[in-house]
């Protein structure tokens, strides 16, 4: 699709990035857009969250639960139409996005972390 999207205004295509310009990517975006197929937990969208972007997200996977509907619009990843409607209404919310800031932070790598001590000691315990 690379043709048929490049030159297209406010569109920017690009191959793999540098994981040094990750960060300065996000913060240049408006709306972080990741509908993929297949999307266990959903990281990178948590860290657009955390960037206070808004998100457009698969329903697929680990998105609808931590993605509310202030932070972003979850889609079917092959509806296309979906997806377009999605970024419209995606760009319509603030930029920056307190309520996607607030969503990432419940899901922290820290606190994950901490939760799966917690499973951990109480299944040492019980054991």
């Amino acid at each position: 699709m690379r043709p048929k999207l490049e030159g297209r205004r406010k569109i920017e295509v690009v191959g793999g990035v540098h994981h040094n310009e990750v960060a300065p990517r996000i913060a240049a975006a408006r709306v972080v857009c990741q509908p993929s197929l297949v999307e266990p937990f959903g990281q990178a969208l948590l860290e657009g969250m955390a960037c206070g972007r808004s998100v457009v997200a698969t329903r697929i996977g680990g998105p609808p639960e931590f993605v509310p509907p202030e932070a972003g619009v979850l889609v079917d990843p092959l509806d296309v139409d979906a997806i377009s409607a999605a970024l419209a209404a995606a760009a319509e919310l603030p930029c920056p996005n307190p309520a996607a800031r607030e969503a990432a932070e419940r899901h922290d790598v820290a606190e994950q972390a901490r939760r799966v001590e917690m499973v951990l000691e109480r299944a040492v315990r019980a054991g």
